[in-house]
């Protein structure tokens, strides 16, 4: 066996570790390496395009793809905008402050000044964004108070004690409930959108019907498009919980690579790959789900330390056993 490269610093103009270890461009084994990932790529474009239909959510919209048929319709509405814009307000005010010791910095002050202007003329403007009434009266409420904050904080020139968690507490309530009616927007808006679409599909269609939510990483855990086609898909719902789920559904899942439909789509096929190739040539449904190496790397681990990782229904029964 070569010696580890990272046992000894590397003399000036030395190749780095990595470039000396990576296969050279004129190596055989590269190029049969890169006819692998060519075909993969193709097998994987291929089941999406003869697949069965499949729906992917990108941002505020929803894109349906069944053999050459695209389509797009609307994943959510304005209301969601403004709604997730207000809560931002108040929540901007806390962060800029929640640190602040004594007399405001300068930078701090300027900040909260350019607020005064966005805040007055979103609350002039209000009535003409057509809130029913109770809706209307709480938005009023949230910017009113978070301008009296902004206002009574550059006036004392400090965030006097008290203030800013009695204001975070008289929000709280508000900002939920404007988050309820964001997640309603866009539970409503989908299922309209995904109903329009199903009610000219065969039942074989809608049983073959897979679906892919663009999301980022911290967001994924409850994600409203993934509650909702785990919900209109029969698959395992997945609301709000500790652990990721383990064994990902088969037709529903969550792309962390980007906001982008090609990448979105590829994931599907990806995964509707790999479930072939790993029940078929492993024997094991999910084997590609996890890392190829993962089961050798928990016996290697478990030699060389002496323990063995807990599976999460241990991890589970300990926590309620404490």
């Amino acid at each position: 066996m070569a010696d580890c490269p990272f046992a000894s610093p590397r003399a000036a103009g030395a190749p780095s570790p990595a470039s000396s270890v990576a296969l050279e461009p004129g190596d055989p084994l590269l190029a049969l390496n890169d006819t692998f990932r060519d075909i993969y790529a193709e097998r994987r474009d291929a089941l999406v395009a003869h697949g069965g239909p499949v729906i992917a959510q990108i941002d505020d919209v929803l894109i349906l793809r069944h053999g050459a048929r695209r389509e797009e319709g609307p994943a959510r509405t304005r209301r969601y905008h403004e709604l997730k814009a207000i809560n931002h307000l108040p929540l901007a005010v806390y962060v800029l402050l929640e640190d602040a010791r004594g007399e405001l910095e300068a930078r701090r002050r300027e900040r909260l000044e350019s607020l005064r202007d966005p805040l007055t003329r979103v609350l002039d403007g209000l009535e003409a964004r057509g809130f029913p009434p109770e809706s209307l009266a709480r938005q009023r409420r949230l910017l009113g108070s978070t301008r009296a904050l902004v206002e009574r904080v550059l006036a004392a020139g400090r965030v006097e004690p008290g203030v800013l968690s009695a204001s975070t507490r008289q929000w709280v309530p508000d900002l939920m409930r404007n988050a309820e009616d964001a997640a309603r927007d866009q539970i409503e808006t989908m299922h309209a959108t995904v109903e329009g679409w199903t009610r000219g599909m065969t039942a074989h269609e809608r049983e073959q019907l897979r679906a892919v939510v663009a999301v980022a990483h911290m967001s994924r855990p409850g994600n409203v498009a993934l509650q909702y086609f785990s919900v209109t898909l029969g698959e395992t719902w997945e609301g709000r919980f500790d652990q990721e789920d383990l064994q990902p559904g088969k037709r529903v899942l969550a792309s962390e690579t980007g906001f982008d439909e090609a990448q979105a789509f590829a994931l599907l096929g990806m995964h509707a790959l790999d479930t072939r190739v790993g029940q078929r040539f492993f024997g094991e449904e999910m084997r590609l789900e996890r890392d190829v190496l993962a089961d050798a790397a928990e016996r290697i681990l478990t030699e060389m330390f002496g323990e063995r990782p807990e599976a999460p229904g241990e991890q589970v029964e300990e926590r309620a056993e404490h």
